[in-house]
């Protein structure tokens, strides 16, 4: 019975040990926290902290078969990621061929980071934006085109957002410089990426 009563204690021993181990290095917080419960902690974290990512980043992608497309990284620093989450093309109507880009950060209970084509604003305690500081353009068949915003979003992911662009201007289409059928590899290439870091106050 000893032995018995001995053996439970070292369980309960070990098992907060652990806990508390875990508690420490911040991995209870990735179990039952999201990025954007961060985010929304206004009166703990601020955004104040961000800023400006230098550089041009690229990725090709096949017109030829768009799913092919799908997981292929623009950026990748070995602690954010941002990468194609999906490709499609809705016709001239809709605005032709589109992407959309999943952007992939870290956050803990200390705070968080996500490198995005995104800022996202603190207006005040109950109120937040997103502003689209990435710039693409699309290089084609020996043309460079710019490349129009197709949408934004906030944090609607655990650890991150996503934003999207039409690959080629409306004006592209009409000069058939560009169909709705191409089989070739584009060069995408993606400037004004920005670093949110939250951090507590």
């Amino acid at each position: 019975m000893k032995s018995k009563t001995s053996l439970l204690r070292t369980v309960i021993v070990a098992a907060a040990v652990i806990y508390l181990y875990f508690w420490i290095a911040g991995f209870p917080s990735s179990w039952t926290t999201e990025m954007a419960d961060i985010v929304n902690n206004t009166s703990k974290f601020t955004d104040k902290h961000g800023y400006d990512v230098p550089g041009e980043y690229s990725v090709s992608v096949d017109l030829s078969d768009l799913e092919s497309n799908v997981g292929k990284e623009l950026y990748n620093d070995g602690a954010h990621r941002i990468y194609v989450m999906w490709m499609d093309n809705v016709g001239l109507q809709g605005g032709g061929y589109r992407i959309g880009f999943r952007a992939v950060g870290t956050y803990s209970r200390d705070g968080a980071s996500l490198i995005s084509g995104l800022h996202h604003i603190t207006l005040d305690e109950h109120q937040f934006t997103s502003e689209m500081t990435a710039k693409m353009t699309a290089a084609y068949k020996g043309k460079v085109y710019e490349s129009a915003t197709y949408g934004t979003a906030g944090i609607n992911f655990k650890d991150g957002d996503d934003f999207s662009f039409y690959l080629f201007p409306n004006d592209a289409y009409e000069k058939d410089e560009v169909t709705m059928n191409e089989k070739g590899i584009v060069k995408l290439t993606v400037s004004g990426l920005y670093q949110n870091l939250w951090s507590k106050k």
